[in-house]
Parts: C-alpha cells; structure tokens; sequence
C-alpha cells in the first residue's frame, strides 16, 4: 500500500483528503505545518505529498525548497487558495508535481495522486 503525506492545517479540508485517499486504497499520514510535515516526509518516505502553501510555522514553499536543497525527490501537489499564477509559478519552480486552486473536487485530487504514481 503506497503512501501519502497530507501536509494542511485546515482540520475540516485534511480529514476530506485524507478520508478520500484512504477509500481509494491509501495509506495515509497527516501534519498541521509545515515544520511536521518536513519532518514525516523524512521519517515515512511517502510515494506522494500532498502540501498546502498557506501554513503557520512554516509555509509550503519553505517547505518544497527544503525539499529541493536536500535533493529529496517526492512527487509534490501543491493545494493553494489564491487563483493567480504566482503561486504556481512559484511552486513550480520549487519542484512542485501539480498545483491545485482551492476549492478542488475530491475525485479531481484522487485523479492527480492516481497520474503522479503511474496508476
């Protein structure tokens, strides 16, 4: 069973993702920052990161440039609530997989983690 890091600290939107990925046949992990998220990324070794950009403690690019300064390669997608494309740019450019603009259906993000891991 692959899996998957949600790295968000939106309570009520973590558990949606991480209930929809466990029904897809998912094992799933979850942080509340950036700072834990980085650390379970060492810890678990996830096929796949799913990183919201807007966290306390630490964002989710400080979070993709650690990610890239440490040569850590893990298919990212990035979940952002601002529309412009300075944020996918900048996440891009970071390493980022995919970017999706909040709100985002469910199945939309199954669909992505799905195409990220070959499936």
């Amino acid at each position: 069973m692959k899996k998957i890091l949600v790295v968000d600290d939106s309570d009520v939107l973590r558990k949606i993702i991480v209930f929809n990925l466990k029904t897809s046949g998912y094992e799933v992990h979850e942080a509340v920052n950036g700072e834990e998220g980085l650390k379970k990324i060492k810890e678990l070794n996830p096929a796949i990161v799913i990183l919201d950009i807007m966290m306390p403690i630490m964002d989710g690019f400080a979070v993709l440039a650690n990610l890239q300064k440490e040569s850590i390669n893990i298919p990212v997608i990035v979940l952002t609530a601002k529309g412009g494309d300075s944020d996918e740019e900048n996440a891009t450019k970071l390493g980022a997989s995919k970017v999706l603009t909040k709100p985002f259906s469910p199945k939309q993000l199954v669909e992505n983690v799905k195409e990220l891991l070959g499936e």
